[in-house]
């Protein structure tokens, strides 16, 4: 007869194999604080907590399961729809997974760790600013050349930028959405109300092709509480 090990048996073992920092995620309360689909900004206020408890068991709604940290993922017994989600750090994670052809992005973060979270190998995210308020921020871009085939953008915290690439999961506090020609050389884009940016705050601005993501203008978003919108200059690099 083969004798099962129990799920929190080998989650303990699992634990002895691999590094203490990748399995630092906290037990606690988790809102979902970012809700991206294929590109598009959607909201995830009337999302159920995902509740970690310090006994190893999870709840989710109405799902109840076991969790566990191993090799810097979150690994739900009973998430077959969401699979493994990326530990951001010890009060963050994301799940991204695909459903109806839709690709979709959930980030959760913790309400009582009382810690930010910060991505293993990035630098440390900027404090708020005093005052600071999250606006949406409409962006015209004017290029010295012709720009051609533009689909997309990503507006990244200019301290988590370095490590942005094509395709890559957004880093905290980014925005991605639809980006168009309006011109030979100008391209604009506009975040939505459900994807919005903290203001005060220097970000830099990255174009999307089907092949490629480039870097291609800086944007020092400054405090304010209302809609933001400017021109600025960009080009390839």
């Amino acid at each position: 007869m083969t004798r099962r090990v129990p799920f929190l048996a080998l989650a303990a073992l699992c634990g002895l194999l691999i590094p203490a920092a990748a399995n630092a995620l906290q037990p606690g309360s988790y809102r979902c604080s970012a809700y991206n689909v294929s590109g598009g900004g959607g909201s995830c206020r009337n999302y159920q907590p995902l509740v970690l408890n310090a006994d190893g068991s999870y709840q989710f709604s109405s799902t109840r399961g076991e969790w566990r940290a191993q090799g810097g993922q979150l690994l739900l017994s009973e998430a077959r729809l969401w699979g493994p989600g990326q530990i951001l750090g010890n009060d963050a994670v994301r799940f991204e997974y695909d459903y109806r052809g839709w690709r979709h992005v959930l980030t959760f973060r913790c309400q009582e760790c009382g810690s930010g979270a910060v991505s293993r190998g990035a630098a440390d995210p900027q404090p708020a600013a005093r005052g600071a308020s999250q606006v949406g921020v409409s962006l015209a871009l004017e290029f010295n050349e012709s720009i051609g085939g533009v689909s997309g953008f990503v507006i990244v915290p200019a301290e988590s930028a370095q490590g942005y690439s094509h395709n890559a999961p957004l880093p905290e506090g980014a925005v991605q959405g639809l980006a168009y020609e309006s011109g030979a050389s100008t391209v604009k884009l506009a975040t939505n109300r459900n994807n919005k940016l903290q203001s005060g705050r220097k970000y830099v601005v990255f174009l999307s092709w089907p092949r490629e993501t480039l870097r291609v203008a800086i944007l020092d978003l400054p405090r304010t509480d209302r809609d933001y919108s400017t021109t600025i200059p960009a080009r390839l690099r």
